[in-house]
């Protein structure tokens, strides 16, 4: 059903209040009129009767001639005329029988006119069966009543004559009420207008057009509304403005964060996530996650039964967890409650913080700190266990005394060689990959300085090295590392090869980057051992690398120096037996960018490292 308007309900109680006050108005005048009406025709009713009855003392002296004298008093003038004696009987009525009617001495007016008063009555006649008007008045002889004469005028017949009079009543109420209507249905508008323009202000500020402003319809009530909202408006908007700013910055943290940031509510439907936690969920699911569970999202039933506690205790928690993707990442958890203080809680938020590469550097450290003490142990025992024998009596045996001093310098030279490497390393990675001298230099310069550096150590060693490289072939290096990476690749080479077989070193262009390569004849390097043999202290014959003099660092050395030119090293089987170990450097390097790019990959493949040790 149409509901119908503020205009249409105030203009209607407008109009029924005035046609209603018409209405009570008009009803009053015709009572009042009706009633002034009554009382002057029952005054004069009983003046008439008063009259009638100073003449009608003869008749009562001759009751035979009462009910023609009584016709002829009556004739013509509309009333009811009737004759009572003194003991209430009926002696003559002009509009019925006398003889057939009742006694009238208990009629009121009767009774006070036999009593020598005039008396009036109004009430059902029970001759004629009519509402009927009586007024009663004594009839005298000596000062004494011996009767009554009483006339009588029916109700009806003065509604009719009040009838042009209501009429006209209901006529001019008529036209008043309609211009009543007319008018109460314009202030109706006048009134609805302005309150028309204030919702429809208001609905422009609900549909977020707060810029709008409400009219004035120079009432100063309304107007002082319409002020009051316009202000509000205006505050609204701009707490909207920075409301939204607020959010757009947040969005932005929230997407900008490296960490994943979860937002549920108490049932633990995922209700908001930020990109980085988009990476963490299930496959299918980074774009549609709104509303899904949180366990379904991330799989993980430790994380949420986190989250249900968070929820629960209302109160922040933090764990470490592991999530299980692609590979085993380490995650250290905080949830906080979601909702305001006091009030009750509407989820939870929880951050998720990647600390694998943390833990895998912590386990990096520590195999590190075993490492470098189970290799310093063993020779430092020596020394110690040799220099203790020379001392309880072998120094006093010249040829043993020779033999124990050999193994001393042999095993003092190895505890030296293993701390030149790590202060190597320390030097690569305390420069990061910047301040490190790099210079346009012939590449074919550092590595014949390595072989010669190789030939000084051991005559002959590098007897069976062939080099090939372009004497024009140029590089941005430092030639001192780039002559330290081939040294070690040369001389890994030499130990691991049979003596009499060869080892190739290899240097040209390919694609924009040096490509060095030293290839050898040796056992070989198995695949599950081509990634972890650049890591420290990493053997594949543990007692062949340290009765070879090797640190077992060599090879971690040539890596780090890769890397700080932004380049990369590997192995890989040569065809025919042995191994080829491929050293990449761009051929100009762009500091800023190749830097960060190395020591990228430097982060990733200690990771990688820690990863496959585990």
């Amino acid at each position: 059903m149409r509901r119908r308007s503020l205009a249409g309900r105030v203009g209607a109680a407008l109009a029924l209040a005035a046609l209603a006050g018409v209405a009570a108005f008009g009803a009053l005048s015709f009572a009042v009129a009706r009633s002034v009406y009554a009382d002057a025709n029952r005054f004069a009713l009983a003046e008439s009767a008063r009259a009638l009855a100073n003449l009608a003392a003869e008749v009562f002296a001759e009751p035979g001639q009462a009910g023609t004298w009584a016709a002829r008093a009556a004739s013509g003038s509309g009333f009811r005329l009737t004759l009572v004696a003194a003991g209430g009987a009926v002696i003559a009525e002009t509009r019925a029988d006398a003889a057939a009617m009742e006694n009238h001495a208990d009629r009121p007016e009767v009774a006070q006119a036999l009593a020598g008063a005039p008396g009036w009555a109004t009430r059902r006649s029970a001759t004629t069966g009519v509402e009927t008007l009586y007024a009663a008045a004594p009839v005298l002889r000596g000062g004494e009543p011996v009767g009554a004469l009483r006339l009588s005028f029916a109700a009806p017949e003065l509604a009719a004559r009040l009838a042009p009079f209501a009429l006209a009543f209901l006529a001019a109420a008529a036209v008043s009420g309609a211009a009543w209507a007319f008018a109460a249905r314009a202030v109706g508008k006048a009134l609805v207008a302005p309150v028309a323009e204030l919702a429809a202000a208001a609905g422009d500020w609900a549909a977020g057009r707060l810029t709008r402003r409400a009219g004035r319809a120079g009432i100063p009530e309304l107007d002082a509304l319409a002020g009051v909202l316009d202000d509000m408006a205006a505050e609204l908007d701009a707490r909207m403005r920075e409301s939204e700013s607020r959010g757009r910055e947040l969005l932005s943290i929230l997407d900008g964060m490296g960490e994943a940031v979860v937002a549920v509510d108490a049932a633990l439907r995922v209700r908001r996530l930020n990109p980085a936690a988009r990476k963490l969920l299930l496959p299918g699911f980074g774009s549609d996650s709104a509303g899904r569970s949180l366990l379904e999202a991330l799989g993980s039933t430790a994380l949420a039964e986190l989250a249900a506690a968070c929820v629960k205790s209302a109160e922040p928690l933090e764990e470490e967890f592991q999530l299980y993707r692609d590979e085993r990442r380490h995650f250290l958890v905080y949830a906080a409650p979601l909702g305001a203080p006091g009030a009750p809680v509407e989820g939870a938020v929880l951050v998720l913080n990647d600390i694998t590469r943390l833990r895998a550097l912590e386990q990096v450290r520590t195999d590190f700190v075993a490492n470098v003490s189970h290799e310093l142990r063993t020779p430092i025992q020596l020394v110690k266990g040799f220099t203790e024998a020379l001392r309880d009596g072998a120094v006093d045996d010249p040829a043993e005394a020779r033999r124990f001093l050999g193994i001393v310098s042999r095993h003092a030279e190895r505890l030296e060689a293993i701390i030149d490497d790590l202060l190597s390393l320390a030097r690569l990675e305390q420069a990061g990959g910047g301040n490190l001298g790099y210079a346009r230099a012939k590449v074919h310069l550092p590595l014949a300085e390595a072989l010669a550096a190789l030939e000084a150590r051991s005559v002959g060693a590098t007897a069976r090295v062939s080099l090939e490289c372009p004497a024009e072939l140029e590089a941005d290096c430092n030639p001192g590392l780039l002559e330290q990476a081939v040294l070690n690749l040369v001389d890994n080479a030499l130990k691991y090869a049979p003596d009499t077989s060869p080892v190739d070193l290899v240097a040209r262009a390919e694609g924009g980057k040096l490509v060095i390569e030293v290839s050898d004849r040796g056992p070989g390097i198995a695949p599950k051992d081509a990634e972890r043999i650049f890591e420290r202290f990493y053997r594949l014959d543990k007692a062949r690398s340290r009765d070879s003099g090797g640190t077992g660092l060599g090879l971690a050395i040539v890596r780090h120096i890769a890397l700080a030119h932004g380049g990369t090293v590997s192995v890989n089987p040569r065809q025919g037996g042995g191994s080829v170990f491929r050293l990449e450097i761009p051929l100009r390097l762009e500091e800023g960018k190749n830097r960060g790019d190395a020591w990228a990959q430097r982060e990733e493949g200690v990771q990688e490292s820690q990863e496959t040790g585990e």
